[in-house]
């Protein structure tokens, strides 16, 4: 052949694999089923860490002040497949995304039970050296690293595209050279990420609906029992969970598999796909919480003199004592090498819906002057700025309203009697003075305050008396009424520095909504008066000095949970029985009468029953 002939034949055969790989058709976006974890400002959990050999015995996990998003499944052999493809399309495997053992039984000698679902064929075409094995595209993706799921974030966050690893939501620079350097913090306006500690507990073991107040499940099936371990698809209760102990790992090591009901062993594959316990799952829709792999969270903790990332969850190769509510746990390094049974899911800020946004930035404005005669629809509103934004007519938006700066001042009686208001850190809600009002909504424990000044606000709905319990403490502060979230009064706060008892009282409605108010002590109906009818509540409830649990209107005014002799002396001290109402005060009120003698006998003959019904229990 002339040289000329091959060249023709070598520009033939260069044309021709340009055009096979331009035909090639391009992969699919990764995509995700999300679960949507609604509910904002939830209390924290009260369930203490003391799972596994590494307990550390916190608490207060869960309470996340914003709607979100997480991935119902863990990431899958499949999905990961198309980030390694995309991002290494040589294989070289650089950034080491791509672990051997999840390809060769051979690379490890504990064989086919610790092999992943990938392997790589450096042969291939550019852009396809990574495949899934046949049967394993739905597994999930395992051998992790905290690295690899950060990486595969960033890439989502960066639209998909080759070369996108290293930043958009994480630094990664920061792991260069120190696999075990503390992980980056989630970017500022991510949308996309690893999921927080609270994020993720609260998706896995959170529950409006629970004892019809909320609450928090200690397994991810909406159980308080560990899930059965039996093979897919179980029952409602069941996961990919090893059952008894080897006797290593603390005890937490499985012996008996789930998927074979028999003894561990190296030859066999124990890992399944996602979603296979088609009827376990959480309030939110997660499956596989407590079972399968564990899951990477964006927390760290110290452990051996480094930040080492929190992981979450269950898993296949252990047993419930390494999986539920209670267990918190690290493993390795960020960018350190990972394990059979350490997976991950993604989350994701949703969509904003289109809403209206009124930024004042100082000062106060009405809603007319901020050029707002009526909030209506179902689209949410938001006020940002440090000034005041009056809410002065009966709106009739039914989409949530939250406050990011400043003030919000409701100064009618329905000015968002069908909206849920959300007080984030740096904004606070407040009354008009005396105004009685309701909201459809309260998220009181999102970071925010809400004042009610010297008014009464009624929730209508979605607000428990545990969750506004939790509000009012923290807003109780040190008992003066001067906490900076939660539920507050200043009007009290002033009051108690001028030596007048004034408090913030609390009513379970008994029909899904509660009220709180600007109170003195002894007003158990929250009437601002105090009168023979709450003298009758507080005798009436037989709690008084019988330790048992109480509420305001039985008579516990000092928010600590029961009724005694404090409270009595709160009740009496106020100096307000039959005196009329005491807010809002008035020029033409009487001079106020000392507490009737009998209504100190009332009480005291009351207290000597209950003392004496004790004594003889």
């Amino acid at each position: 052949m002339s040289k000329r002939n091959g060249d023709v034949v070598r520009r033939l055969a260069a044309a021709m694999l340009v055009a096979v790989a331009a035909s090639r058709p391009l992969p699919a976006a990764v995509t995700f089923d999300w679960a949507t974890v609604g509910n904002p400002g939830n209390a924290p959990d009260t369930l203490v860490m003391n799972k596994g050999p590494a307990a550390d015995y916190t608490t207060g996990y869960g309470s996340v002040g914003y709607t979100y998003q997480i991935s119902k499944y863990d990431v899958t052999n499949s999905q990961y497949v198309q980030f390694l493809n995309a991002v290494d399309t040589t294989g070289s495997n650089s950034l080491r995304l791509f672990n051997t053992k999840m390809s060769d039984p051979n690379a490890n000698p504990s064989g086919l039970a610790y092999t992943g679902g990938i392997d790589r064929n450096l042969a291939a075409p550019s852009g396809a050296k990574y495949s899934v094995k046949t049967g394993q595209e739905n597994a999930p993706a395992i051998w992790i690293s905290w690295a690899s799921g950060a990486r595969f974030v960033n890439w989502l966050a960066n639209g998909q595209n080759a070369g996108s690893t290293e930043g958009g939501v994480y630094d990664m620079s920061v792991l260069t050279g120190n696999s075990y350097a503390t992980p980056p913090a989630r970017a500022s306006g991510a949308k996309v990420f690893l999921p927080s500690e609270d994020e993720y507990y609260k998706a896995a073991y959170y529950d409006p609906t629970k004892s019809g107040t909320g609450g928090y499940w200690q397994y991810g099936t909406r159980s308080d029992t560990a899930p059965s371990s039996v093979g897919p698809a179980g029952t409602s209760n069941s996961a990919n969970i090893g059952a008894g102990t080897d006797g290593q790992s603390g005890g937490i090591l499985a012996a008996t598999m789930a998927t074979t009901g028999s003894t561990f062993s190296a030859s066999v594959n124990y890992v399944t796909n996602v979603g296979a316990y088609a009827s376990a799952k959480s309030y939110y829709g997660l499956y596989d919480v407590d079972g399968l792999v564990y899951n990477w969270t964006e927390a760290t903790r110290l452990s051996f003199g480094n930040q080492l990332p929190i992981y979450r969850g269950g898993s296949w190769r252990y047993n419930e004592g390494g999986s539920g509510a209670a267990y918190r746990n690290v493993y390795t390094g960020a960018g350190a090498t990972s394990y059979a049974w350490y997976g991950f899911r993604v989350a994701s800020l949703p969509a904003a819906a289109p809403g209206t946004t009124v930024n004042v930035a100082s000062g106060t404005q009405t809603q007319t002057q901020a050029g707002y005669a009526l909030f209506s629809g179902t689209a949410p509103l938001t006020k940002t700025g440090a000034g005041t934004l009056v809410v002065d007519q009966a709106n009739t938006i039914t989409g949530s309203t939250s406050v990011v700066g400043g003030r919000l001042q409701l100064a009618n009686g329905a000015a968002l009697a069908s909206s849920r208001i959300v007080p984030l850190a740096g904004g606070t809600v407040t009354l008009t003075p005396y105004l009685q009002t309701t909201v459809g909504g309260l998220a009181p424990n999102a970071g925010g305050l809400t004042d009610v000044g010297s008014g009464m606000m009624t929730v209508a709905a979605g607000l428990s008396a545990a969750d506004m319990l939790v509000a009012l403490n923290a807003g109780r502060g040190d008992g003066s009424w001067n906490g900076s979230s939660g539920i507050t009064s200043s009007q009290a706060a002033a009051d108690l520095i001028a030596s007048i008892p004034r408090t913030v009282g609390w009513l379970d409605n008994g029909d899904g909504s509660v009220s709180f108010a600007y109170a003195a002590p002894g007003d158990t109906n929250l009437d601002w008066n105090v009168d023979i009818l709450d003298a009758a509540n507080f005798l009436a409830g037989g709690k008084f000095d019988s330790g048992a649990p109480a509420t305001w209107n039985e008579g516990d005014f000092g928010y600590d949970g029961v009724v005694d002799i404090l409270d009595a002396a709160d009740f009496l001290s106020t100096s307000l029985f039959d005196a009329g109402a005491y807010n809002p005060p008035t020029d033409s009120v009487a001079a106020v009468p000392e507490p009737s003698v009998g209504l100190f006998a009332a009480v005291a003959g009351a207290a000597f029953l209950c003392r004496r019904r004790t004594h003889r229990a």
